[in-house]
């Protein structure tokens, strides 16, 4: 009776229980579709393709020179004066003014102006380092400038300039570009976010540069000395632009100098790799290794 009593009651249980869907393991036969019904199988889904390493970096395109032409540019945006135009297909400075020391006495200051009597032309060195370089016409001071975002960054290749006939000795090496106070808010907030991008991208191009080097050490060395001291430099550099601690302008136009310069070195070691390149019998450049390629922000 006992027994009698029990199935019933199982019965009643399972049968209130909505039936699961059965698993269908691999290779197993599933049930009859539909008269009429297709089923489309699945797309067996592709590896994603190895991007091959071309051989060749290609540098960012580099500011343009509408950036910094007829706009009033001063030596860490306080100093002096300078003003770079375009004359027919000709670059010319049309106003130069710098402050120094005079030769017969250092202590006393003294200034040099250029261009009141004529504009001084520009001579196109080309981008050694990813970016135009102009080199100003003057045998006492053929000051050298490498044209950035709103700015240019002077260098003299024979160190201080001495004009002997206005006794004036000056030093006109360092970053001229507007006064910090010229910079809006919203200026200065994109300014922040662009700076973000640029060491970030300045960063993976030393990694990829370093990468290079791995069976180089003397020049993975040189390579890491020269990022170190890049801190550093720029500190010392902009330690004195104008409302530098407000805006960063200075920071950031060197870290895209510095930026365009490793860009500029992974493309000098990619074109001597691929010269080292074997050839085969046809004289086909062998097929390159694969590596990962690290683009530039957008």
């Amino acid at each position: 009776m006992r027994l009698v009593f029990f199935a019933p009651v199982v019965f009643l249980i399972f049968a209130g229980v909505p039936s699961r869907a059965q698993i269908q393991l691999p290779g197993a036969v599933g049930a009859p579709t539909p008269k009429g019904q297709v089923i489309t199988p699945p797309r067996a889904v592709s590896p994603r393709p190895r991007e091959e390493y071309s051989g060749h970096f290609t540098v960012a395109k580099p500011p343009e020179l509408v950036g910094v032409l007829s706009k009033p540019l001063r030596l860490l945006g306080v100093r002096g004066a300078l003003q770079i135009e375009k004359s027919g297909d000709r670059l010319v400075v049309t106003r130069f003014v710098a402050a120094g020391d005079k030769i017969s006495h250092p202590n006393q200051p003294c200034e040099v102006s250029m261009g009141g009597e004529g504009p001084v032309r520009l001579k196109a060195l080309g981008s050694p380092d990813g970016v135009h370089r102009l080199e100003l016409d003057s045998s006492a001071c053929p000051l050298q400038f490498d044209v950035l975002n709103g700015a240019v960054r002077a260098r003299s290749p024979i160190g201080v300039c001495a004009f002997t006939q206005a006794d004036c000795r000056i030093d006109a090496a360092g970053l001229w570009g507007p006064a910090g106070g010229s910079f809006s808010d919203a200026e200065i907030k994109s300014m922040e976010k662009e700076r973000g991008a640029i060491e970030r991208a300045m960063r993976a191009h030393f990694r990829t540069l370093l990468s290079k080097y791995k069976k180089d050490k003397p020049a993975a060395e040189t390579v890491i000395k020269d990022q170190a001291a890049f801190s550093a430099e720029r500190a010392q550099a902009c330690r004195d632009y104008d409302r530098e601690e407000a805006t960063g302008f200075c920071a950031l136009r060197l870290t895209e100098a510095r930026d365009f310069r490793l860009q500029s070195q992974l493309a000098a070691e990619d074109a001597a790799r691929k010269s080292e390149r074997p050839r085969d019998e046809r004289g086909r450049l062998a097929k390159p290794h694969i590596l990962r390629t690290v683009a530039p922000p957008p």
